[in-house]
């Protein structure tokens, strides 16, 4: 069950990205600020999923990724690091309401639905500074090598630098969230397992998210890259 939920809110997130760009870049931010707060909000359920364990925010994550490498993509760095602060200050806005939010006094018939909610955002600061540590690091790092290799790769193998920058960059995000947002919280094994999985399940995003950056071109009736060979004319 886990395994088609997982295909299904992927497909649905990617396809709110391409929906975003279709309307402008500027819906694009309101994806990237909706994802991170969603991991910071959720990241903190551990799911199994294909036989391992792994937070249940991957996609919400690799969502991120692909939004920015469109972004960067059709306007560049300069745009895609705009983008990486426009989701800081989502998330911080996010943040800092929401500990305000906790420390209303309730009315007796709200008892329940506020100690639920001090229990599911009892984690979040530590899940969002986690996250905004490895978002930081790793998108800053995913838009310069995304622009590095198209600048190297020109206008063609676009599958290239989407997965390239992707699979390096998500390394260090994965490497950097997990282990500030549950050390000591979980085993070490278990962490290790948590920081496997959830690298091996962006990897499949990444991979299954390299249609819709080729859609972003057919959406706005442009040109669509060919997909070219690393051995081709163009310089790598």
């Amino acid at each position: 069950m886990n395994e088609l939920l997982f295909f299904v809110v992927t497909f649905i997130d990617l396809g709110f990205v391409l929906l975003a760009w279709k309307l402008g870049k500027e819906w694009v931010y309101v994806t990237i600020i909706a994802n991170i707060i969603l991991v910071s909000t959720f990241a903190a359920k551990l799911i199994p999923i294909f036989g391992l364990v792994t937070n249940v925010c991957n996609t919400f994550y690799a969502a991120i990724f692909i939004a920015t490498d469109i972004l960067t993509e059709h306007h560049g760095k300069k745009v895609g690091y705009r983008s990486i602060w426009m989701g800081f200050i989502g998330l911080v806005l996010f943040i800092l309401m929401g500990q305000f939010v906790l420390r209303f006094e309730c009315v007796s018939d709200s008892e329940k639905v506020s100690n639920a909610m001090k229990i599911l955002f009892s984690a979040v600061p530590r899940i969002a500074a986690a996250s905004f540590i490895a978002y930081a690091i790793a998108q800053s790092l995913d838009v310069w090598l995304f622009d590095f290799l198209h600048k190297k790769t020109g206008q063609n193998h676009l599958w290239f630098r989407n997965n390239g920058s992707t699979f390096v960059s998500q390394l260090v995000d994965s490497l950097v969230f997990f282990s500030l947002a549950f050390v000591g919280t979980v085993s070490f094994g278990v962490l290790m397992k948590i920081i496997f999985t959830g690298y091996l399940v962006k990897l499949l995003v990444a991979v299954i998210d390299t249609p819709f950056i080729y859609l972003s071109y057919r959406v706005k009736g442009l040109e669509v890259p060919d997909i070219g060979f690393l051995w081709s004319k163009q310089n790598v």
